[in-house]
């Protein structure tokens, strides 16, 4: 579905746990999630760390939108939390 609202000039994300998945049948942005039954956040962790992480990869998967690409792209939630701390500091 992602390619095709590609195809119509809609730029999509797909967060996954399993980035190899989209990434072979050519989806254009692919956001790597925390787990496969937890793609947003981790249970595991407290409250407030989960939403933090939670924020971390929607915030990526924005970002990845608004990002044109050539090709097959991975975008990394660890990537997007380090840039924001140096930019704010």
């Amino acid at each position: 579905m992602a390619k095709e609202l590609e195809r119509l000039g809609i730029p999509t994300a797909i967060m996954t746990a399993l980035p190899v998945i989209p990434l072979s049948v050519g989806a254009s942005r692919v956001v790597r999630g925390v787990r496969v039954e937890h793609v947003c956040g981790d249970p595991r962790l407290t409250r407030e760390l989960d939403r933090e992480a939670t924020t971390r990869i929607v915030r990526t998967a924005l970002r990845a939108v608004q990002t044109a690409v050539e090709g097959p792209t991975i975008f990394e939630p660890q990537e997007s939390a380090e840039k924001e701390a140096s930019r704010a500091s």
